[in-house]
């Protein structure tokens, strides 16, 4: 199986980044430049120094887009610890020291590609008010004696029709997967903390004419496959949750015996999907599920056990690190317990009932509505 929808949209950010940064490296410069001397040799530097900032912090920043002076202020430390990574893997930290001004001049020229790229992102991003604002981000940075900056309306255009191609490609990559046919239906298990279970729904035009016993079998030999195509919507809406400026919601998906495939097992080696993506495990059943679980934990997955009862418990039934989706009558039941459960770091998620979602969904409802008549 190929990457997640998030390795390949990060693999994409990285090419998009250098171009952008190899234009602006036309609009921003320095008088006599040790580092550099021409548009070959910048990119030497910038690609290797942007692929680290792709895969460790472009997701870390995606407040400010509506202000480039404040987005820049706020990443200008992600960009300069990928470059003092980069020193550090050539073994080149004198580079920081003895070309101070380059090194400065290296920051700014990726950290104002980062903005144009996150600020006009297809999710919540705005092209036009971020091609607005960059004239005002070159001003800012005029003033700042050490930097030239062109007010070259031909780079400037370039700059902003690469942004218009690679932001209809993204938004490909978001929407690919999208079909009338099948989707993802998330059923929200917890308000305490949020969490989403997620399960695949699909609809096969005439599947109803033919023999049940026949579709069960050609159902079972595509099961990996149902799963993936599930497993790459959820990833695309992690991806959608990562690019937007909003708090992250969490899933789990219910574990069985199909998880066992290599393929779905590479899907989820990715940082993003481990953080945000669980394995719900019924508590009776984990020796049923070890050798999967197993192979789930050498890549860093994280479990989720579903435990039924509600009566008082030993705590040593338990082992150190368990997250439990447990009832609310479980906690009532256990407040005794609660030190116990502390030293032994097992983390509660509360199950929430029918008639708390309906709570949960009006609360939203309300606050969406609040929400839109400060904007209006």
């Amino acid at each position: 199986m190929s990457l997640s929808v998030i390795d390949k949209y990060v693999v994409k950010k990285e090419k998009d980044l250098l171009e952008y940064a190899k234009i602006l490296e036309s609009i921003i410069s320095i008088d006599d430049n040790k580092m550099w001397q021409n548009k070959k040799e910048f990119a030497l530097y910038a690609k290797e120094i942007i692929e680290i900032y792709a895969d460790a912090y472009y997701f870390q920043n995606n407040k400010h887009k509506d202000n480039p002076i404040e987005y820049s202020n706020d990443n200008i430390n992600f960009v300069l610890k990928s470059i003092i990574e980069y020193c550090r893997v050539h073994d080149k930290m004198g580079l920081i020291r003895t070309w101070k001004n380059e090194t400065f001049l290296l920051s700014v020229i990726i950290c104002t590609a980062c903005y144009v790229d996150f600020a006009s992102n297809v999710v919540d991003g705005d092209y036009q008010d971020t091609k607005n604002k960059f004239k005002y981000l070159l001003s800012y940075l005029r003033k700042t004696k050490l930097l030239n900056v062109k007010d070259n309306k031909y780079f400037i255009n370039d700059l902003f029709e690469a942004v218009k191609k690679n932001a209809s490609e993204d938004k490909k990559i978001l929407v690919g997967l999208e079909s009338d046919n099948y989707r993802n239906e998330y059923k929200m298990i917890s308000n305490n903390p949020t969490y989403y279970e997620v399960k695949f729904s699909y609809e096969i035009p005439g599947l109803e004419e033919f023999d049940e016993s026949l579709v069960s079998g050609v159902l079972k030999d595509y099961e990996t496959k149902i799963k993936e195509i599930s497993y790459d919507l959820l990833a695309s809406r992690v991806l959608t949750e990562l690019i937007s400026n909003k708090d992250m919601d969490k899933y789990v998906i219910r574990i069985d015996k199909g998880l066992k495939k290599a393929g779905l097992i590479r899907l989820f080696d990715n940082k993003y999907l481990k953080e945000f993506v669980k394995i719900l495990i019924p508590y009776e059943e984990e020796v049923k599920y070890q050798s999967i679980i197993s192979a789930y934990k050498e890549i860093g997955m994280s479990f989720i056990y579903d435990y039924d009862d509600i009566e008082n418990v030993n705590p040593t039934i338990f082992v150190d690190d368990m997250d439990l989706l447990v009832d609310k009558e479980f906690i009532n039941n256990n407040l005794d317990n609660k030190l116990s459960f502390d030293k032994m770091n097992i983390k509660f998620v509360v199950k929430i009932k029918e008639e708390e979602k309906w709570v949960c969904m009006v609360n939203f409802l309300q606050n969406l509505w609040n929400h839109y008549l400060k904007v209006s």
